[in-house]
């Protein structure tokens, strides 16, 4: 499974250091990367079984499939987590930035293809910021910090461990802009359609093991908490503001649906091409597996039944 060092993935790396994930003769290994965007990539070339992901790099790969439906296709398996200050705006004092209004004329930086470009999208659109009105600097997440101190960009799109590690190394010079919190974060994992119907026994494991691991989070706040500084290299100060508002539970409910179709409406007017106009947004889940094993925690119709009201 292919994992990501962010606070919103806490319970795959709850499940993963407690073992939570070997269970009844499977044992599912994890590996971390950078963003769910390269997750995505190793998920579509076969290099994983699994996958954790924000919705934006799935929702923009399903858009640009010609045919949908397919075996390989990545679908949804279950949300791991609801919260509004997993992702910031951020400047540095200094940069003449305090509001975002004063982000007309400067440069900011993001990692297109991830959560950060709808991110910003939401951030400027409230702020009523034009296309024109500020200059984005595509670049990795990791890069950004190092660009931000180096005065080569004036803002930027972080989530965590990245804006852990900023305040680490600038302090209190860190400054995140109003706003912020307009994104509803929604972290998924994401399974090939022919692994799910091929194994059903490891992905009840895996669901077995994220109840675990967010009963864990929720009885030992302060235990998973020092995990994640371990995990991440970072103080965990940093995070405490951030975890008051985490809500870890394994479902499928509607607000994965209203999402995703946010960010198609979002998708469509970046002028993000629709290889298949048709889009339908219950193709991108397969509710079967946790509603067998959990019924009350899913609330989406399964994308087998009928399609007529969500396009």
């Amino acid at each position: 499974m292919a994992g990501v060092s962010y606070l919103g993935d806490l319970p795959t790396v709850i499940a993963d250091r407690r073992d939570y994930f070997r269970a009844d003769g499977n044992t599912i290994s994890v590996a971390y990367s950078k963003s769910g965007q390269e997750n995505l990539a190793r998920l579509r070339s076969g290099e994983t079984d699994f996958a954790l992901m924000a919705l934006t790099p799935l929702t923009l790969d399903f858009i640009a499939d010609e045919t949908p439906g397919q075996p390989d296709d990545p679908v949804i398996l279950a949300s791991l987590v609801h919260s509004t200050r997993l992702n910031q705006v951020v400047t540095l004092e200094g940069s003449g930035i305090r509001n975002p209004d004063d982000l007309r004329g400067h440069r900011v930086g993001l990692m297109r293809g991830t959560n950060a470009e709808f991110i910003w999208w939401l951030f400027a659109t409230y702020h009523q910021i034009g296309p024109d009105d500020a200059v984005l600097s595509d670049q990795p997440t990791s890069a950004l910090s190092d660009a931000l101190v180096e005065g080569d960009i004036d803002a930027a799109v972080l989530w965590e461990p990245w804006t852990s590690r900023l305040r680490e190394r600038v302090g209190e010079r860190v400054r995140v802009l109003p706003g912020s919190n307009l994104y509803t974060a929604k972290w998924v994992l994401v399974a090939q359609r022919r692994t799910i119907n091929e194994n059903p026994e490891v992905v009840e494991a895996l669901f077995k093991g994220y109840q675990r691991a967010i009963a864990f989070i929720t009885n030992r706040p302060d235990t998973a908490m020092r995990t994640y500084g371990r995990h991440t290299e970072t103080e965990i100060r940093h995070v405490e503001a951030q975890w008051q508002a985490l809500d870890f539970h394994l479902n499928l409910n509607w607000t994965v649906i209203a999402t995703i179709q946010q960010q198609l409406d979002w998708a469509r007017s970046a002028g993000y091409e629709m290889a298949n106009p048709e889009v339908r947004v219950r193709d991108l889940i397969e509710a079967g597996p946790l509603r067998s094993l959990a019924p009350g925690v899913v609330g989406v119709p399964d994308h087998t039944g009928s399609r007529e009201d969500v396009q």
